[in-house]
């Protein structure tokens, strides 16, 4: 993020106004997906990301530099992708704990609630399965070292060990 600029009030304001616009911060800017497919047509037809931004009505020089090289990367490598154009994810999976505290909780309908347990609960499965992944790489190499080995004692008593050296450490067992 470090070179971008942000958007000054005014700036927002004169985004907001564009019907492309889906929403504006004082940071990043998110468009709508008709703005995507219409950008991926003159993409297509020709246009530079510049030129194509100028079309939709959107002024280049107040986006900047790197945002026009990004949303144009963006946006090409969607169009050419097998799924084609698709509009912005609704909700992020992550959930701050401030979002999910016991206060947060009472306040919300109890599907809305439901939701978020849902997708806490999808996100803290998706953590465990790529821990366990984690944990099975260093156990191939170790087997390939211990082979190497053999005459070892030391090698010996890590391999009669039913946990890994990750487990055993930090109390977190994987079976």
């Amino acid at each position: 993020m470090g070179t971008r600029k942000k958007f000054s009030a005014a700036e927002q304001e004169l985004l907001r106004a564009n019907p492309y616009t889906e929403k504006v911060t004082e940071h990043q800017i998110s468009f709508t997906l008709a703005f995507k497919e219409a950008f991926w047509r003159l993409s297509v037809e020709g246009c530079t990301g510049n030129m194509a931004l100028r079309k939709l009505g959107y002024d280049p020089e107040l986006l900047g530099f790197e945002r026009v090289h990004n949303i144009t990367k963006r946006i090409r490598r969607a169009g050419k992708s097998p799924e084609g154009i698709q509009p912005a994810p609704k909700s992020r999976m992550r959930i701050s704990r401030e979002q999910f505290g016991a206060a947060e909780l009472e306040k919300m309908s109890r599907r809305e609630s439901e939701r978020r347990m849902q997708q806490e609960i999808v996100y803290l499965q998706q953590q465990m399965a790529f821990l366990k992944k984690l944990m099975r790489q260093p156990e191939s190499a170790d087997s390939d070292t211990s082979r190497m080995e053999k005459g070892n004692g030391n090698a010996n008593k890590q391999k009669n060990t039913p946990y890994t050296a990750f487990e055993a450490e930090y109390g977190v067992f994987f079976r």
